[in-house]
C-alpha cells in the first residue's frame, strides 16, 4: 500500500496583497494630516476674510479630534485680527491653563504677551467711569442779630409831630371841587345844546331844499333828515340835563362857603410808651 503526501496549493496573489497592506497602513496618517491641513487652511482663511465665527468653529473641532492647545492660541489670534479683544483674551487664558508645563517658553511668552496687548486694547475701548463725588454744599450762615438798645424812658411827657402830617381836605377844597364840577359840567350841557341845535337847523335845510326844488326829495335824503332831527332833539335833552346839573353842583358850592370857614389837619403825636394823632384846626 503505497502512502501520498498531500500538496497545499499556493495562491499566487498572496505576495502582492502583504505588499500592499504596509503602504496601506502608511498612508493612513498622511491622509489624516492632509485632511487636517486642509481644515486649518480654510480656519486661517476664514479668520483674515472676516468671517472670524467660522474659522473659530473649525478650530474648536480640530482641537476636540486632536486635543491639541495650539488650536485655542489660533482661536485668540483669529478673535484679535478681528478687533474682539475680550474673547481674543479669554481663549489665550485658557491657552495658557489647557497646555500647562508642556508650553515651551518661547510659546508661554508670545501667549502673554498677546493677552496683555488685548487687555490693554480692552481698557482703551471701555475706560472706567469714575463717578464724582456730589459737590457738598456750604455751610448756612446764619445772621446774628445785634442786641437792640432798649430806649430810656422820658423824665416827661413829649409830644412830637411827625414829618409828611396828612391834612384832612376841608370844606374850602370841597367847596371849590363843587363849584368848578358843576362849571365843566355846565359847559358841556351848553355844547350838547349848541350841537342839538345846528342838527335841527340841518334837518330843516332839508325840508326847506325840498320846498324849493322838488326834484332834490329822494328815500336817502329823508332818511338823513330823520337822522339830523333825532340827533338834534338828543342834544337838547342832554345838554339841558348837563346845564340843570352844573347849576346843582354850583349851588351847592356856593353854599358849603357861607356855612363854613375853617379847615382840619390830622397831625400825628408821639409820647412815652404811647403812639396816637391829634385832630387840628378851626370850626
Amino acid at each position: 500500500m503505497s502512502h501520498y503526501r498531500g500538496i497545499v496549493p499556493r495562491c499566487p496573489a498572496m505576495p502582492a496583497l502583504l505588499g500592499i497592506i504596509p503602504f496601506l497602513l502608511a498612508s493612513v496618517p498622511a491622509l489624516a494630516a492632509n485632511k487636517q491641513g486642509q481644515q486649518e487652511r480654510t480656519a486661517r482663511k476664514a479668520c483674515l476674510s472676516g468671517d472670524y465665527a467660522k474659522g473659530v468653529a473649525i478650530l474648536s473641532e480640530l482641537f476636540v479630534d486632536t486635543r491639541n492647545p495650539t488650536y485655542i492660541f489660533n482661536q485668540g489670534r483669529c478673535f484679535e485680527q478681528n478687533r474682539r479683544y475680550e474673547d481674543a483674551a479669554a481663549r489665550f487664558e485658557e491657552y495658557l491653563r489647557a497646555a500647562g508645563e508642556n508650553v515651551s517658553p518661547e510659546d508661554r511668552a508670545a501667549a502673554e504677551a498677546h493677552l496683555a496687548d488685548c487687555r490693554e486694547k480692552v481698557a482703551k475701548e471701555h475706560p472706567a467711569q469714575v463717578v464724582q463725588p456730589a459737590p457738598v454744599p456750604p455751610p448756612m450762615l446764619v445772621p446774628t442779630l445785634a442786641p437792640m438798645a432798649r430806649p430810656e424812658p422820658a423824665t416827661g411827657p413829649a409830644v412830637g409831630t411827625l414829618a409828611g402830617t396828612a391834612a384832612v381836605p376841608g370844606p374850602g377844597r370841597r367847596r371849590w371841587g363843587l363849584v368848578t364840577a358843576g362849571i365843566v359840567t355846565a359847559t358841556v350841557g351848553v355844547g350838547g345844546v349848541v350841537t342839538g341845535l345846528v342838527l335841527n337847523l340841518k334837518a330843516n335845510g332839508l325840508v326847506n331844499d325840498w320846498e324849493t326844488n322838488p326834484g332834490s326829495y329822494s328815500t336817502s335824503n329823508e332818511d338823513e333828515q330823520k337822522t339830523y332831527k333825532t340827533l338834534g332833539w338828543v342834544g337838547y335833552g342832554v345838554g339841558a340835563a348837563c346845564v340843570a346839573a352844573g347849576a346843582v353842583l354850583i349851588g351847592v358850592g356856593a353854599r358849603s362857603r357861607a356855612s363854613s370857614s375853617g379847615e382840619v389837619a390830622l397831625v400825628p403825636t408821639v409820647g412815652p410808651g404811647q403812639m396816637g394823632a391829634m385832630l387840628t384846626g378851626a370850626f
